[in-house]
């Protein structure tokens, strides 16, 4: 009679486990999730009595009793495409866009380019110094560029060329100022032109052009000038016993030279230092007398004929730059300094202007 509560508790503990089981069959778990078991379920599932350890044995008995069913062996069928890959692929595969037609352009036609030919560079050789000056501030050397006009280098680096002379510089102007003997002119009642104006030397001023068409060994030319003298001084009373007296009136004597000649430069150089000259040729002498009391003035004049030398420094060789500026900036090929002496012959005696004539002044060849 004892015996049967220990059948009624192994018949609930086989009713209990059925129910877990079939609970931990309903709700699957993933594969990489593992249930760990802690301390609560183990004290769960212990054994409280000694009546459900003996259950738990006799349930233990009946399980390992029960023929366990045979596992199924999957075979594979190595001939066979799997489906999955295909319609991976369909799941994959995207509507593509339609595509436009594809234009094939013309090839573009290329110019051919001219065949330039390439010559080798020539290395510049070094120059040997030729002459070294006394004080070791130039040096002259063999320069490659010599051959091309190249005359000196300068401390700055600037290259001075040899320049050639595409114009033609045969014109030349000169102003000259110098001094003469007074006229020997003799009125009817005898005065003369020291007691009207003065009795010293007189100041002239004189202004020639020159052309000058033929050069070669000098330059010839022709020349053409014209010079002023001017004199003032007071009336003269015709009673002598007012000779003491100066009258009020006003005179100014007026004389014109006119010359037309031939001259000749021994100039053989474009900046040539010295160049003497001559010239010669026909003069006429205009004679004008001016008063101030409004009576009419009186006018002569006397031919003649002039001679003259003289000797020409050139300013613009001193400085090369001073040359260039004057010849690229104002078209001056050459400006001299001129000292000269002329000479002067009249033919008429009543009014006589022979007389040396010495000066100097300003030549500019153009």
């Amino acid at each position: 009679m004892r015996s049967w509560p220990k059948y009624i508790v192994a018949l609930l503990a086989v009713v209990s486990f059925h129910t877990v089981r079939a609970q931990e069959e309903s709700a699957p778990q993933e594969p990489p999730f593992v249930q760990e078991e802690n301390e609560f379920d183990t004290l769960q599932n212990a054994p409280t009595s000694p009546d459900e350890a003996e259950a738990l044995s006799i349930e233990d008995e009946i399980k390992s009793s029960e023929p366990e069913a045979p596992a199924k062996k999957e075979t594979v069928n190595l001939n066979e495409q799997p489906k999955s890959d295909k319609k991976l692929e369909e799941e994959l595969q995207f509507e593509e866009e339609p595509q436009a037609p594809v234009v094939e352009e013309a090839p573009a036609v290329v110019p051919a380019e001219p065949v330039v030919e390439v010559k080798p560079v020539q290395q510049a050789q070094p120059s040997n110094v030729v002459q070294r000056t006394s004080k070791g501030g130039v040096e002259y050397i063999h320069h490659p560029q010599a051959a091309k006009g190249l005359i000196a280098i300068t401390k700055e680096g600037a290259y001075v060329y040899k320049t050639k002379e595409t114009g033609k510089y045969d014109q030349t102007g000169s102003f000259r100022f110098g001094m003469m003997d007074p006229p020997k002119i003799t009125a009817a009642d005898g005065t003369t032109f020291e007691m009207m104006y003065s009795d010293g030397q007189q100041p002239v001023m004189m202004f020639d052009y020159e052309w000058q068409p033929f050069s070669g060994y000098g330059k010839l030319g022709v020349q053409a000038g014209v010079g002023f003298l001017v004199a003032h001084g007071n009336g003269r009373f015709v009673d002598a016993s007012m000779g003491g007296l100066t009258p009020k009136e006003k005179y100014t004597f007026v004389a014109i030279p006119l010359n037309v000649g031939v001259v000749y430069r021994l100039e053989w150089m474009s900046r040539q230092w010295l160049a003497p000259y001559i010239a010669g040729g026909g003069t006429y002498v205009a004679v004008g007398e001016f008063r101030d009391d409004g009576k009419t003035p009186s006018a002569v004049g006397t031919p003649g004929a002039y001679g003259a030398a003289g000797m020409l420094f050139n300013i613009s060789a001193m400085n090369r730059d001073t040359a260039f500026t004057l010849r690229s900036e104002y078209g001056i090929s050459n400006l001299w300094v001129s000292l000269d002496y002329r000479y002067l012959n009249t033919f008429n005696e009543d009014l006589d202007f022979t007389s040396s004539i010495i000066g100097a002044g300003v030549v500019v060849d153009y």
